[in-house]
């Protein structure tokens, strides 16, 4: 167990050197500690060769997910000729709305906001109108469909784009049931949760109708809970095949140390939430077999539809902003982690070539673009501007 336990250090300090490759290649100028309650990130592009200034912001530094999220925003951003301006609130929540505030009165030209909690949205939207700053939401959308409806009416308002959840739990079914798996565990937080409730809806629907059986589940929101809970429902149900986790890392980790506690590598683990955890059990160990999910490519997604908007290019549907809440997932399995750290985290998504190619485009071409995401399309895109060989497509089983 030790070496176990050895080795899996090894793997974290190994992920946490691809992520500060990430930060290296995707955001130039990695954000510093500060004792203040939020950190500001200015762009390592002089302002005077840009066409303006764009402000985003994160909750916190260390999170796998946030990061790329941050990194993927600044990087779009900068691809398209523009400053951008990164604030961090340091993991308070209740710090968002003061930093988008001092973004504001840096005299930013537009914000792409990932905004938590339902109850900022408005609050917001109202700030930008009376200073007249544009800015669309990235990754997360209202859960309350009447706030997105209220959203409308603010002039500053450039759009949403968010992922489409119930892919996330429709890929993973689709993963248990092609390995032939029927008996399945679901790990998520509480029910109702904005995120994964959508995905266990989708999942519990695909499942069952391809035949699956869901044999128990665990909701909770208090991380020492779900393990017990976790190690519970496993012990009270050998004949599960595999895990079904979604809602937070907390979730699949859990399942990764009741399984590791007890050495039972028959039972496997399908997750929606990617961390260093893992991807170092998906590279080492036999526990983890699928994770499914966009990736962030919000980030990009929101910047690119801010940029269009700057230069005079609005995306509209129906003359309203356009709220998007269907960006595709895909599944990474083992055998496509290494293309993943190499080519998509390691190297970001969308190259700068792309991102600019993305400018002046019409709403059409924009949700083409939405719409064809996946991880074969990025593979050959990146072979096409010759990133990626012959032979990755290969061992990807996608054909050229």
């Amino acid at each position: 167990m030790m070496k176990k336990r050895f080795a899996r250090l090894v793997g974290l300090l190994l992920a946490a050197a691809m992520i500060c490759s990430l930060a290296a290649g995707c955001d130039s100028s990695a954000p510093t500690d500060s004792s203040s309650p939020s950190t500001s990130e200015g762009s390592s592009q002089p302002a005077g060769d840009t066409k303006g200034k764009i402000g985003y912001n994160y909750l916190v530094m260390g999170d796998f997910a946030l990061d790329t999220l941050a990194n993927n925003t600044k990087r779009a951003i900068e691809a398209a000729g523009y400053e951008a301006m990164g604030v961090c609130a340091n993991g308070a929540v209740d710090q968002t709305i003061t930093d988008i505030e001092n973004m504001i009165a840096a005299g930013v030209d537009g914000l792409v906001l990932w905004l938590p909690v339902d109850s900022m949205y408005l609050t917001v939207a109202e700030k930008c109108e009376t200073a007249g700053v544009p800015f669309v939401l990235a990754d997360k959308v209202p859960t309350d469909e009447t706030i997105t409806e209220q959203l409308y009416s603010y002039k500053t308002f450039v759009g949403a784009i968010a992922p489409d959840n119930y892919a996330h739990g429709e890929n993973a079914a689709n993963v248990a049931l092609d390995n032939g798996w029927t008996q399945a565990l679901i790990i998520a937080p509480g029910i109702g949760d904005g995120t994964a409730t959508p995905r266990i809806e989708a999942f519990v629907e695909t499942f069952t109708a391809g035949g699956g059986t869901i044999l128990g589940e665990v909701h909770s929101d208090d991380q020492n809970e779900v393990v017990t809970k976790t190690e519970d429902l496993y012990l009270a149900n050998p004949e599960a095949q595999f895990f079904f986790c979604t809602g937070a890392s907390t979730f699949d980790t859990a399942a990764l140390n009741v399984l590791e506690k007890y050495s039972d590598h028959e039972k496997k683990i399908i997750t929606c939430e990617l961390d260093t955890t893992i991807i170092e059990s998906m590279v080492e160990d036999d526990y983890v077999v699928s994770d499914t999910g966009d990736f962030w490519v919000c980030g990009y997604l929101a910047s690119i539809m801010m940029t269009n908007y700057l230069s005079g290019n609005p995306f509209t549907v129906d003359g309203k902003a356009p709220v998007i809440t269907n960006v595709p997932s895909f599944a990474v399995i083992p055998e496509h982690v290494d293309f993943y750290q190499k080519h998509i985290a390691g190297d970001c998504i969308y190259s700068d070539a792309e991102i600019q190619a993305m400018q002046g485009i019409t709403m059409d071409e924009f949700m083409e673009k939405v719409s064809a995401y996946s991880l074969p399309e990025r593979a050959l895109a990146k072979y096409a501007e010759g990133t990626v060989t012959a032979e990755e497509l290969d061992a990807m089983g996608v054909e050229y």
